[in-house]
């Protein structure tokens, strides 16, 4: 399962459904970025939209993260 996780921390177990769903839920259009362990799906316009300042996304991605973001495995996006 993918992990959903919003930009106050709190982190909810997801199924990754469709495209749609994953744009629904990071706000827009989205970017991924390798991590350790998977990738992160972040808002791509989340600087110039000044989304809030994700820390646990941030840490992850050893970056400047803003707004939700969904991790996942390779395996969980390619199915």
């Amino acid at each position: 399962m993918a992990t959903f996780i919003n930009s106050l921390g709190l982190e909810e177990e997801i199924v990754l459904e469709s495209l749609e769903q994953i744009q629904e839920l990071i706000g827009g259009y989205f970017e991924q970025i390798n991590v350790e362990g998977g990738l992160i799906m972040v808002n791509e316009d989340g600087i110039a939209k000044n989304l809030p300042l994700n820390d646990k996304a941030s840490v992850l991605a050893k970056q400047t993260i803003r707004g939700n973001v969904i991790f996942a495995t390779h395996e969980e996006v390619a199915s």
